[in-house]
């Protein structure tokens, strides 16, 4: 809870520094025009540009905005989802040769990378993953539930023995649960 506190403190705080950064203009013509309006020489059209400025700059940073959000954001959590869909085939390929030389699966975690086993796992960093090994009663065979997350991305993506990585639904009942389960096991 209080580390939740912190970090929307740091990231009001940076939000509120980029605001300030983006409208400078604005602030320093604005300072002017007050100072103009104070002072016995009057300077016509300060009231214009500061206007003007502040148009200028709002255009800016709506600009910067979009550039932020719909480029570099979303090729970085698709670059996030990535490392969470290696790391979950990484799982697969470790289960499959646990299972060929001991006939059964190893449960892991839920752990959070970066992370190593002695049986060639490897879980990249910030990314939690959990093994669960399972009896499929329709095939009547052990088989194994994985699931990983990277703690930014927060898409579910899940996983069984068949080696198909699918991604959960974002707003279902399931998924919220085992992404609960593991974002607290992991703090």
């Amino acid at each position: 809870m209080l580390w939740s506190i912190f970090e929307s403190i740091l990231l009001g705080t940076v939000y509120l520094c980029l605001i300030v950064l983006v409208f400078s203009p604005t602030l320093y013509v604005l300072w002017l025009y007050v100072i103009g309006r104070r002072v016995s020489i009057k300077a016509n059209g300060l009231l214009k540009l500061t206007v003007t400025t502040f148009i200028i700059n709002a255009i800016v940073a709506y600009f910067m905005a979009h550039l932020a959000f719909d480029y570099l954001l979303t090729a970085k959590m698709a670059e996030w989802q990535g490392m969470a869909r290696t790391s979950l085939d990484k799982a697969i390929l470790s289960q499959e040769r646990f299972f060929s030389s001991h006939r059964r699966y190893y449960a892991v975690g839920p752990v959070r990378g970066p992370y190593k086993d002695e049986y060639g796992l490897l879980v990249e960093k910030d990314v939690i993953l959990e093994v669960v090994p399972a009896w499929d009663s329709h095939s009547n065979s052990e088989t194994f539930q994985a699931y990983a997350v990277h703690i930014v991305s927060r898409d579910l993506l899940h996983a069984t023995k068949d080696g198909k990585v699918r991604q959960s639904l974002r707003d279902s009942e399931e998924s919220t649960r085992i992404k609960a389960k593991l974002f607290n096991s992991v703090r």
